[in-house]
């Protein structure tokens, strides 16, 4: 039970994020959440099946919305990471 909350919230996350279209808020919280994650390596984010499967459909709802990158773009953006 507890994992479907904490999915339900980084849904609700990603979808407050999708909306924000001030630069600078953007900036900050995308600042902020780099700095926690810092600390953390690949091998220490571990997905529980049920999460990997919600990731999918929010994939596909994204993907049917348009809300895509181009391979091009996302070379672009992975340079500043």
């Amino acid at each position: 039970m507890k994992s479907e909350s904490i999915q339900a919230r980084k849904l609700q996350l990603i979808e407050y994020l999708l909306g924000v279209q001030d630069e600078k808020l953007f900036n900050k919280l995308e600042s902020d959440i780099r700095k926690s994650l810092s600390g953390f390596k690949a091998k220490d984010i571990v997905f529980t099946k049920n999460e990997l499967i919600a990731r999918a459909q929010f994939s596909a709802k994204q993907i049917k919305k348009g809300q895509v990158l181009s391979h091009e773009d996302l070379e672009k953006q992975s340079k500043n990471w």
